[in-house]
């Protein structure tokens, strides 16, 4: 430790990507929000007010709800409050990622300079799936995959000479982070064929090594589904999971979904040859052909870096998401045409595990989502780190040097960048109001989303905390206003409020809400709901007897 932080503090280079990246850091923890963190919150909050997973949640993502439900737990056992939880959770997720990211930077060490070691663990410290911290499905997904690359790594090092701590160790913690993995994120299953294959193929120890990561799942999974079914029977499962794939409406395309890929692909190929020619370009004029990876990964993040700063909207903002697979697929052609002069006898196993690793991570997302190619790239960080590594040359301080320029554009984005609910092109200066109080206390946001979140504070307990059960449209966050339990199977946020709510409360009729809550404001009702099976369900069946208008919101309420 000593060691590494003396290479770094005698670096500027070095010291000032560590000074922007804590600054990117606080800047996540503190600003912004998207509508997929509120959907993340609802599930941790309704587990810790003791829903039953599978029963009273049909969430997608529900067995990733166990952070923020933990941390959620620390917090108000510690404060006996809720105000400013939310700004906890996020540094504490971005505490971890800092932390994967520092174990990025040691195993690649072990095979690479240290100077391109370095490089690569910035990188990855600031890039994350949804530019957010909260440790949801999509980063739990990305840091756990990371780390059980990195203990494969030890894994195929192991050898007689290895200390009999080491060898039950690692296997053990492979175990344990490959089931977070598929517990985060259960297409994760394609990841962890990947893993097991690996872990087989290569080793001295590798039979040995495969029992026991094996083992280790096998029990982990057992413990988990003895967890569940004490709380509901095999076959109120089997049917909970049906009625799940049967109202899912956000994630069930086919045919469709294959036709959209394809067209990404070929978008991608377009985009990648535009920003070749011109990395190519620079590199000659700089007389080193070496530099064309770094300049690609420059210019590709200043484009990046212009689409925010100066809300480019001339085309999709989704385009720019797709600029770690333009890197990589950029840097994979140079290594291609130049592989005799790069290839790194050490560098050969890390560089494999995390850019093959970061492709089935991908395949699992691209199966699972809804999302083009060009979004779901942004769950290949670890495949840009293999490329990086792999064909960055930091020989001459002229490398050097456009390699930091490259790697500190990263960094800007991820500092300039704004993270809106509407998932609109923002920058950080549209950041200009705090929250005063409530659950996101000390979230600096757009002053419209800051005052909402201030009002909603004020107006909403008063009145949903007379309920036992509610229903809220919107942003899932709403649900942390009240010690209400949540009335309906699923929070996510898919704007199509169907009769997928009333399935749920014909199954569980006694779970039907007290109050539905819908967004209203000034007397206008969103077009999508007014057009909705919920808003016609309010106003007749439900038998609402009375109805509330707060500024952001009408409330159905019967009296029980």
């Amino acid at each position: 430790m000593k060691k590494n932080l003396k290479k770094i503090i005698y670096d500027p280079m070095k010291v000032l990507l560590l000074l922007f990246t804590f600054a990117a850091s606080v800047k996540l923890i503190c600003c912004g929000w998207i509508i997929d963190e509120g959907y993340a919150f609802a599930i941790g909050n309704r587990l810790l007010n003791g829903d039953k997973l599978f029963r009273d949640l049909w969430e997608l993502h529900q067995t990733s709800g166990y952070a923020v439900e933990f941390f959620l737990w620390i917090f108000r056992t510690l404060t006996k409050s809720t105000e400013g939880e939310i700004i906890f959770v996020r540094a504490c997720g971005m505490l971890i990622h800092l932390l994967v990211s520092y174990a990025v930077y040691c195993s690649l060490k072990k095979h690479l300079p240290e100077n391109i070691s370095f490089f690569c663990a910035i990188v990855y410290a600031n890039l994350s799936p949804k530019q957010l911290c909260t440790p949801e499905f999509s980063n739990l997904l990305l840091w756990t995959s990371t780390l059980v690359l990195i203990l494969i790594d030890r894994l195929w090092a192991l050898d007689e000479n290895s200390s009999q701590k080491e060898r039950i160790i690692f296997p053990v913690l492979t175990g344990f982070f490959l089931s977070l993995c598929v517990l985060s994120y259960p297409q994760a299953l394609l990841f962890a064929a990947f893993a097991f294959a690996c872990i087989l193929l290569k080793g001295k120890e590798r039979r040995k090594n495969f029992l026991i990561v094996f083992s280790v799942c096998v029990i982990a999974a057992l413990i988990y589904m003895a967890y569940i079914l004490s709380r509901i029977s095999v076959s109120e499962l089997i049917t909970t999971i049906g009625y799940m794939i049967e109202v899912d409406s956000s994630h069930a395309e086919g045919v469709s979904k294959a036709v959209r890929y394809a067209g990404n692909l070929g978008l991608t190929a377009l985009f990648v040859m535009g920003f070749t020619v011109l990395s190519y370009l620079t590199a000659l004029a700089f007389k080193n052909k070496k530099l064309i990876v770094p300049f690609s990964l420059f210019y590709l993040f200043l484009w990046k870096f212009i689409h925010y700063m100066f809300r480019t909207d001339y085309y999709s903002i989704e385009y720019t998401f797709g600029g770690i697979l333009f890197a990589i697929i950029i840097a994979f052609i140079y290594y291609l045409a130049n592989r005799s002069s790069l290839i790194r006898e050490e560098s050969g196993n890390i560089c494999f595990l995390f850019g093959m690793g970061g492709l089935f991570v991908l395949g699992a997302v691209l199966i699972a989502c809804d999302q083009s190619v060009f979004s779901s790239a942004k769950y290949m960080s670890v495949t840009l780190v293999a490329t990086l590594a792999l064909t960055v040359d930091l020989s001459g301080k002229k490398e050097k040097i456009v390699t930091f320029l490259a790697v500190l554009m990263v960094v800007m984005v991820n500092i300039v960048q704004l993270g809106n609910p509407e998932n609109k092109l923002l920058n950080i200066t549209d950041a200009d109001a705090r929250v005063p109080i409530g659950p996101e206390k000390g979230l600096i946001m757009e002053r419209m989303y800051a005052n909402k979140a201030r009002i909603d504070w004020e107006e909403l307990p008063a009145v949903l905390n007379g309920a036992d059960l509610v229903m809220i449209t919107g942003d899932a966050v709403t649900y942390l206003y009240t010690d209400a339990r949540i009335g309906n199977g699923s929070t996510i946020m898919t704007e199509d409020y169907g009769e997928r709510f009333g399935i749920y409360w014909e199954v569980y009729p006694e779970k039907k809400p007290d109050i539905i809550a819908i967004e209203c404001y000034d007397g206008l009702v969103d077009y999508r709901v007014a057009m909705s099976w919920l808003y016609e369900y309010a106003n007749g069946e439900f038998g609402a007897d009375e109805v509330i208008d707060t500024t952001y919101y009408r409330l159905y309420i019967r009296n029980n």
